[in-house]
């Protein structure tokens, strides 16, 4: 017998028995489009985190260091924390000392609890910014008007939305001119983001560094940027910047830092491993969905295998062998695994189109998904297929004849 006569065959018997099929196949439709959703997702940050990375090749980061003194060391005055930096990087000793650099940015978050806009609840990140961020990041109003100097000057409650913040909590209005309460305080909405690849932003409410500090006692940036003028020039602009930084600090630097600095091609490096951890984790917790398919095939072909005991006892009296009958059962588990895996891949495209129009967090199919998603798609088919079909391959014709 030929493939071609055994997938006819699998398909016959498959469609005899519908419920049965349907049950089978929806266990292996729910495994394969949890795997492929979450890969998706996975597959869409990493895209998202990267072009906002490849649009800024001329960024050195400076980030803080997880690698903090152990308990009992002097952590308030001997050791350099992102905060000092920022106050020893001035535009002056910079272009002084270091050369090669456009400018200094800075940026510091806070929860800094609920907010409220109309009488509706929001829950968004706080983020302050230093008075050149957006300019130097290449970041645009959409409406409205940026912050002025005297914003900054004077710690004016004054904010600017993220632009996914306002199509999503906002409904897409315009909220410019309008009023939000933050943290208990009332702000001036004064401008909107127009859509950029800092994701950070893209859903943040925005204010002025210096009144995040005033109003939430926020005082650690957690990120500066170092933006240079030649890329080229990066590695060596990173040691200027430290050395500038041992000058002015008085301390040795780095065993006498909390921070570190990081070029693009560092944090990508970075991003790459923390993308694959968690896709790695949410696979493995979609894979349980797989187990639970698969097992639900093994169950089904081994019902399966006894309601036909007769049928194979005829088919080994005539001189059908045990590899015919093993092929047999096998193509009848890939062809319920193959139409499982279609069917999820259909449902997949419609919760990735669904996560991408409804929600800020990106989903993108990418072709190793859908090859990773086919392969675990046969796989199941044959090794859950497997033992059922040895099971009736190993039947003695005389037996299955006699069973009722």
């Amino acid at each position: 017998m030929n493939i071609l006569k055994y997938f006819i065959s699998a398909v016959s018997s498959l469609l005899k028995n519908k419920l049965r099929t349907t049950l089978s196949t929806l266990g292996i439709v729910i495994g394969i489009s949890s795997v492929t959703i979450m890969l998706a997702l996975g597959e869409g940050l990493k895209a998202q985190m990267l072009e906002n990375l490849s649009v800024s090749n001329d960024v050195i980061s400076i980030v803080e260091n997880n690698n903090f003194p152990g308990e009992g060391e002097n952590t308030e005055t001997s050791y350099l924390k992102v905060v000092d930096i920022f106050n020893l990087l001035t535009i002056d000793s910079i272009q002084k000392y270091v050369g090669n650099i456009k400018g200094v940015a800075g940026l510091a978050s806070s929860y800094g609890g609920a907010s409220k806009f109309e009488g509706k609840d929001l829950y968004s990140q706080i983020t302050g910014i230093t008075k050149d961020y957006l300019k130097l990041k290449n970041i645009n109003i959409l409406y409205g008007y940026g912050f002025t100097t005297n914003n900054y000057n004077e710690k004016s409650r004054v904010v600017i939305l993220g632009n996914d913040l306002v199509k999503y909590e906002f409904e897409g209005k315009n909220p410019i001119g309008k009023q939000i309460m933050i943290g208990g305080y009332s702000y001036d909405i004064i401008g909107v983001l127009d859509k950029s690849t800092d994701w950070q932003l893209n859903y943040s409410m925005i204010i002025p560094i210096s009144t995040l500090e005033s109003s939430f006692g926020v005082k650690k940036l957690t990120n500066i940027y170092i933006f240079v003028n030649d890329i080229l020039k990066i590695d060596s602009t990173k040691k200027d910047i430290l050395f500038l930084l041992m000058k002015l600090s008085g301390l040795n630097i780095p065993s006498d830092a909390k921070f570190r600095l990081e070029s693009n091609d560092e944090a990508i490096k970075e991003i790459n491993k923390m993308i694959i951890q968690m896709q790695l984790f949410l696979g493995g917790i979609a894979g349980i969905s797989l187990l639970v398919g698969g097992i639900g095939i093994m169950n089904i072909m081994l019902v399966s295998v006894i309601e036909r005991t007769r049928e194979i006892g005829i088919r080994k009296a005539i001189g059908a062998k045990k590899s015919d009958i093993i092929i047999q059962f096998l193509t009848e588990a890939i062809v319920i695994s193959i139409l499982g895996c279609i069917i999820a891949f259909i449902i997949s495209l419609l919760g990735v189109y669904l996560v991408n129009k409804y929600s800020p967090m990106p989903a993108k199919f990418s072709l190793n998904v859908i090859i990773f998603s086919s392969l675990v798609s046969m796989a199941m088919g044959i090794v859950f297929g497997l033992f059922p079909a040895w099971k009736a391959a190993k039947m003695k014709p005389i037996d299955a004849l006699r069973f009722e």
